[in-house]
């Protein structure tokens, strides 16, 4: 599981997944988190390449919107 350590907390690719997907908006961070956890020394799971994939094409098709 790739997670995302913040001082606070631990946020998770599908934490950041189901936001999106429940608002239907995602920001340059969620970009930028999702780019970190590519290039991360543990390769991401078949689940957590799937749920990137689900959000990837949801894009493409217009169902999500780009905000800052």
């Amino acid at each position: 599981m790739i997670a995302y350590i913040s001082p606070l907390n631990t946020i998770t690719i599908a934490q950041v997944v189901k936001r999106i997907l429940n608002s239907g908006k995602i920001t340059l961070a969620d970009e930028k988190f999702f780019l970190r956890a590519m290039v991360a020394e543990e390769p991401l799971t078949t689940e957590e390449m799937q749920q990137v994939s689900n959000v990837l094409n949801r894009l493409q098709m217009g169902l999500l919107k780009v905000v800052d």
